[in-house]
């Protein structure tokens, strides 16, 4: 995965909109929430944390689209199936 700035103004624009919230509301500028959401700016490490905050998500899930909750659910779902997979056999 890299670094996308369009990838990133889309989820900030999704979680935005989904709290129907416009962009006065979060206490960034409207032009520089605009640059942001279109991917023509990057945005400080400051702002993009205050949003991440805001919506309750991970720097991980803002920057990279990943959800480390949803990965270490599956990884722990997968590991329950293994298990029972490997207990089957054993029967």
């Amino acid at each position: 995965m890299s670094f996308d700035p369009n990838a990133i103004g889309n989820r900030i624009f999704t979680l935005r909109t989904n709290a129907k919230l416009s962009q006065e509301k979060l206490g960034v500028s409207h032009r520089h929430l605009g640059d942001l959401e279109r991917g023509s700016s990057n945005g400080s490490v400051k702002i993009l944390i205050d949003i991440a905050e805001y919506f309750h998500v991970s720097m991980d899930y803002l920057l990279l689209g990943r959800d480390p909750s949803r990965d270490q659910f599956q990884n722990e779902l997968q590991a329950a199936i293994d298990h029972i997979e490997k207990i089957k056999g054993l029967l």
